[in-house]
């Protein structure tokens, strides 16, 4: 019996008038890979590549150049997607990026990647940050600008994670890639966001988090220079098994109130497409809710966790392989960082 009881919020209705749906996916990986013997090798490591494959599901993953900056990877992904629809930058309505670090903490990425991709508009672009969980809030929060009037929002997910994160530490070394995915909003007749959910529990904060290098503040976490500090060590990690308890619940508060919005069941669910954290935590979920593996895409051995590109990279992954067919209903579900997660019903 769990220790703890934890609350979530009640569903509220929402009022909808104008409807959204995805018009178009693009992705985009670096072409080098780095699997985990070559980060044994490098840094001396005292680990096996199978071990690491079977605790947290990773064996390789994509790494940027070393010259890259986010908003290069960034456009990539974002480029091929607005081409695909035969869309200009000039067009969109709003511009979110969501990202890790991003390219300088001001000004914002989005304006770095508005400039990148030629648009000659002052089109509204912003970050929306929040770590692995960003991505479904830019979703949401794009579906509203849509329900108001908005005409095309693109979201432009992940950037580099694997520079910034430390190659000693075993919670974290072998677990980081690099990605980018985009995903064009655009307005429709029919209803595709069957319903959507969101918390935040900050009772786990410090279960994962990413330091400031410089602070004035003296936490007794400020990093010093070095190789591994301050630029290649920013997040840090606890064990995770430390909020399975809260996991398991946050899974069923999600998909109780996602049925209750959608008036879907279990049964209704084609695909459930997760953030994979970790191996662990992408079974877990599925085992909450009583759906099986063939029921989800997983990209986690090759690509490793990318953040906020996971969700939007196993979208345009789905789409592409034709595991997402029209009329679908997919469950996307997020953990993140805060612990702030949920989850989106869409209808393909």
């Amino acid at each position: 019996m769990n220790k703890n009881v934890y609350f979530f919020p009640a569903w509220k209705k929402k009022t909808v008038n104008r409807y959204c749906e995805i018009k178009s996916t693009s992705s985009y990986t670096p072409v080098r890979t780095l699997n985990n013997e070559d980060i044994i090798h490098k840094y001396n490591l005292p680990f096996k590549s199978s071990a690491i494959v079977k605790s947290i599901g990773v064996e390789s993953r994509h790494v940027a150049g070393e010259n890259d900056a986010d908003s290069d990877i960034l456009q990539i992904a974002a480029d091929k997607c607005l081409k695909q629809y035969g869309l200009k930058p000039d067009a969109l309505s709003r511009l979110i990026v969501n990202k890790f670090y991003g390219d300088n903490l001001l000004p914002m990425t989005a304006s770095m990647l508005q400039r990148k991709l030629g648009s000659n508009t002052a089109v509204h672009a912003f970050d929306v940050d929040g770590g692995t969980s960003s991505f479904l809030h830019s979703v949401d929060a794009a579906s509203r600008y849509i329900n108001t009037g908005d005409d095309y929002v693109l979201i432009a997910s992940g950037g580099i994670c694997n520079r910034l994160i430390s190659k000693t530490d075993a919670r974290v070394a072998f677990l980081f890639g690099d990605a980018a995915a985009s995903i064009l909003l655009g307005h429709s007749e029919e209803q595709h966001i069957l319903a959507s959910y969101f918390y935040s529990n900050y009772e786990y904060l410090e279960l994962a988090k990413a330091i400031v290098p410089f602070s004035f503040v003296d936490s007794g976490e400020n990093l010093s220079i070095g190789h591994d500090n301050p630029m290649y060590a920013l997040y840090h990690m606890d064990n995770w098994k430390n909020a399975e308890d809260f996991y398991r619940e946050a899974v069923s508060a999600i998909s109780e109130n996602l049925f209750l919005e959608s008036g879907l069941g279990k049964n209704d669910i084609d695909l459930v497409l997760i953030t994979e954290n970790n191996r662990r935590i992408w079974e877990l979920t599925l085992e909450v809710l009583e759906i099986g593996e063939e029921k989800s895409l997983s990209l986690l051995k090759d690509h490793g966790n990318t953040m906020s590109a996971m969700l939007p990279l196993l979208l345009d992954h789905g789409f592409k392989t034709g595991r997402i067919q029209k009329g679908m209903n997919i469950m996307l579900i997020s953990h993140g960082e805060g612990l702030s997660g949920g989850g989106l019903l869409y209808k393909a």
